[in-house]
């Protein structure tokens, strides 16, 4: 069974995160944040916090209650959808994230700022829902 302080450590980490990025979308322009580096990697560095949060909880659950025994982030978060913790569009959204935090940390010179804008832009809310969903399951299991 998932350890509760460990789910809900993750889960603040998420709402931090994921407030930072708020932050930062309404208070940057395209132009602002395409016209700095500093700023572009700031928000780089808040998608891979809140990503990687999502993907710790993912295979602490997975883990812990569905017996997974294997290792990637992203097979963790299929096993959260395929025991109806999170809803289809919650783990297609993970797992696409989780490939962005993977381009994020490991290829500095392949990632796209315009990719990275928009996608703090329209790309938010999945760490509500996910946190939302997450919540809901650990209340519902006990």
């Amino acid at each position: 069974m998932a350890d509760e302080r460990v789910v809900a450590v993750k889960l603040e980490q998420i709402e931090q995160y994921h407030g930072e990025l708020i932050e930062k979308r309404e208070s940057l322009s395209r132009r602002e944040f395409l016209g700095s580096t500093t700023e572009q990697r700031a928000v780089e560095r808040m998608f891979e916090n809140a990503i990687q949060a999502s993907a710790d909880l993912a295979q602490h659950v997975a883990t812990r209650d569905f017996a997974y025994d294997g290792n990637t982030s992203k097979e963790a978060v299929r096993i959260l959808c395929e025991h109806a913790v999170i809803d289809d569009e919650t783990m297609m959204t993970l797992v696409t994230a989780i490939g962005f935090r993977n381009v994020l940390a490991h290829e500095y010179g392949r990632i796209d700022p315009e990719e990275v804008y928009e996608t703090l832009r329209t790309g938010l809310d999945v760490y509500d829902s996910y946190s939302r969903q997450i919540a809901e399951w650990v209340r519902d299991s006990k």
